[in-house]
């Protein structure tokens, strides 16, 4: 008898298990494209993520198991940790700037939180869960990836030096002018995507509401600032 392990690291999506060395996934509308962008990556020498290996006798998606540490939440990485992942983000984007056939679109992650990174020694090593993969532009994966890794909506965010951090994440990524151009208003577009695809059902939705909203606070009140700072 095959022994099914339930994985319930980070924010795991329900019914993912663990089998030996592979993960299964239920399979989703949304699946074939996903198993594409990975299949694609592994061609393309990019192997930061989960090997797509096929689909079971249960018809569930099949991936390779990614040993490390996965977060439970955000809030505990470095600003080390993060300008090292915006170097491996950096190297996702050029390298699907091709699947895109758009010179100006790649493939977005859309869920580039710490809790979907696996780390190595201390350090994020590979990226999973890839449901929400969708064909769209950098700045999108980078103004998510600034607000969770920085944790812009922290209560504690006045001990964090948030203006540059954002600076030097940005510079570890090369990102150019078209990029950094209006960002905090690209900051604030990609909160309020986050929570409109929140269903109001979900039971943490005013928390998240919330989250969202101190969020934007914080950025609204330095739209000044993070112009200046980053150009």
């Amino acid at each position: 008898m095959t022994f099914e392990a339930v994985l319930k690291g980070g924010r795991a999506t329900e019914g993912v298990v663990k089998i030996n060395n592979t993960v299964r996934r239920p399979h989703k509308s949304t699946s074939d494209f996903t198993n594409s962008v990975l299949v694609f990556l592994h061609e393309n020498n990019f192997h930061s993520c989960p090997e797509y290996l096929g689909r079971d006798e249960q018809g569930r998606d099949v991936y390779s198991f990614i040993e490390g540490y996965v977060p439970n939440d955000i809030g505990d990485t470095t600003i080390l940790q993060l300008c090292s992942f915006m170097k491996l983000l950096r190297m996702l984007h050029d390298v699907t700037a091709s699947f895109s056939n758009s010179a100006e679109k790649v493939v977005c992650h859309n869920d580039l939180s710490p809790c979907n990174t696996v780390f190595i020694d201390g350090m994020p090593n590979a990226i999973i869960d890839w449901d929400d993969a969708a064909i769209g532009e950098r700045w999108e994966d980078l103004a998510y990836v600034l607000w969770l890794w920085i944790n812009i909506g922290s209560h504690k965010r006045d001990e964090i030096p948030i203006l540059e951090h954002i600076q030097e994440a940005l510079s570890a990524y090369g990102a150019d002018t078209n990029i950094k151009a209006d960002f905090a208003d690209k900051l604030i577009k990609r909160m309020d995507k986050a929570l409109d695809e929140t269903l109001k059902t979900n039971p943490q939705y005013e928390i998240i509401a919330e989250w969202v909203r101190y969020s934007k606070e914080w950025v609204i009140e330095n739209k000044e600032n993070i112009r200046n700072m980053i150009g």
